[in-house]
């Protein structure tokens, strides 16, 4: 298959903003000046008996004793991050922040509205509210020339308005980013075809903050997209076949035949467009139907996310096996990275929350203004703060590659504008997302 190239806009299909709500069981980052990083080691001990032994607050070093076939002795050192007013940002939904704009609210209340409320047993879809009040972000093909959007951040994702004048009736009148394709590829979008390199993303994909066995968005490169934003990892259709591949948080895979005898972990779906395999407990997500609100908050039943990729994107990996602790517990999990969210399968959760969307709205909040997730060795750098809409134009930093990628890029030297000639992989049925350092859902113009 030709290298895909993850950028640009493709034509929209015609679809509907129908969402379904799915929420990662793992604790919210905060604002806090510190977070903890990936910076020890870890070392394995087979023991017969497993054992779960935390000590520390999250302003120290952390040291914790985990296992379930054995013991892992894991070390974590916290990290300074830039420091985020919490007028600015609470992780959760807990800021009391109003909607950026009221189509925003309309994008939650559908979806949302109803977990919140309690009146359905669901994972949220974007969480359970705004994480921010609207922010501004540049994005190169404002329809008004200030190379501005409104974006505001949730647990699960990133809403957007790329043309505020367009029909607000129309689906894709809100996006949300490919902040999956991001992360894994550490470049931040500011156009349909300009792209900031910012830095690797060691941030876990699934678990706890801090986690050290769930694999970093940056690992992912081995299975996913690479740096320029092309998937180099295509897939045989599988379809029927049970999915054994492992994946440790350095993206080193193996596999364990044993997990063949999970449920639910069959092969249901070939994406012959971006050619990777979909499991049937993710399949089965994707096309599921539920209870919503309708325009007068009564609820309905819909197909949740229609088109199925509408919210998720199309798979830009295989699923794989992983390990992550999980509020404290090491815990089997399957993985899938999609261009706008990660799902997570956790065969051990009550119904109704075994699948979930990773807090990649978080995640991705952390990488971009708090200076969480470095690498090791990565040497440090100040993070451009957010800018609340309505006050100054904010101005992003590193380096700006102008034009289209190309699968054979060459390297760009800090500080210079590139312009180069996009490979665009084989056209597929997702609709395109508006481009800017942030992205929009599937269907949606794509970034």
């Amino acid at each position: 298959m030709k290298n895909r190239w993850f950028s640009g806009a493709a034509s929209l299909g015609a679809a509907a903003l129908i969402f379904g709500a799915a929420a990662m069981a793992q604790p919210s980052s905060t604002g806090a000046s510190t977070m903890a990083q990936a910076t020890g080691t870890a070392s394995s001990v087979a023991t017969s008996a497993a054992t779960s032994v935390a000590t520390g607050t999250a302003g120290g070093a952390r040291t914790a004793t985990v296992a379930t076939t054995g013991t892992v002795q894991l070390t974590a050192i916290p990290v300074p991050t830039s420091v985020i007013s919490s007028n600015i940002y609470v992780a959760g939904g807990t800021g009391n922040f109003p909607f950026a704009h009221p189509a925003f609210q309309r994008t939650w209340d559908r979806t949302d509205h109803p977990v919140a409320q309690g009146q359905v047993s669901r994972t949220f879809f974007w969480g359970p509210g705004p994480n921010t009040p609207g922010l501004l972000e540049q994005y190169n093909e404002a329809p008004s020339g200030n190379k501005l959007r409104v974006v505001q951040y949730f647990d699960k994702s990133r809403m957007e308005i790329n043309n505020p004048s367009a029909d607000q009736s129309q689906p894709f009148f809100v996006t949300n980013g490919l902040l999956t394709v991001d992360l894994i590829s550490g470049q931040v979008q500011v156009g349909e075809k300009d792209f900031l390199k910012y830095r690797n993303a060691c941030i876990p994909m699934s678990g706890d903050p801090g986690d050290q066995l769930a694999p970093t968005y940056f690992a992912f490169q081995k299975v996913s997209v690479s740096s320029d934003r092309i998937d180099t990892h295509p897939a045989a259709d599988r379809t029927g076949q049970k999915v054994t591949e492992t994946i440790d948080r350095n993206g080193v895979t193996g596999t364990d035949p044993s997990k063949a005898n999970q449920t639910g972990n069959e092969i249901a779906h070939f994406e012959a467009s971006v050619k990777h395999n979909i499991p049937k407990v993710f399949w089965d997500f994707l096309n599921s139907s539920g209870q919503v609100h309708d325009a007068n908050h009564n609820l309905v039943r819909e197909q949740l996310i229609n088109p199925w990729f509408f919210a998720s994107g199309l798979p830009i990996s295989e699923a794989y096996w992983t390990k992550a602790t999980i509020k404290g517990v090491v815990t089997d999990v399957l993985i899938q990275a999609y261009e706008r969210r990660a799902l997570t399968y956790v065969p051990t959760n009550p119904t109704g929350f075994q699948v979930e969307m990773a807090n990649i709205g978080q995640h991705y909040f952390d990488w971009r203004y708090r200076n969480g997730g470095f690498c090791p060795n990565e040497p440090a750098r100040t993070a451009t703060p957010p800018v609340p809409a309505g006050t100054t134009t904010p101005v992003a930093t590193g380096t700006v590659v102008t034009g289209t990628a190309v699968a054979t890029t060459s390297a760009v030297a800090t500080g210079t504008n590139v312009v180069g000639t996009v490979v665009r992989a084989t056209a597929t049925s997702e609709p395109k997302a508006t481009m800017t350092p942030t992205h929009p859902p599937s269907m949606v113009p794509r970034p």
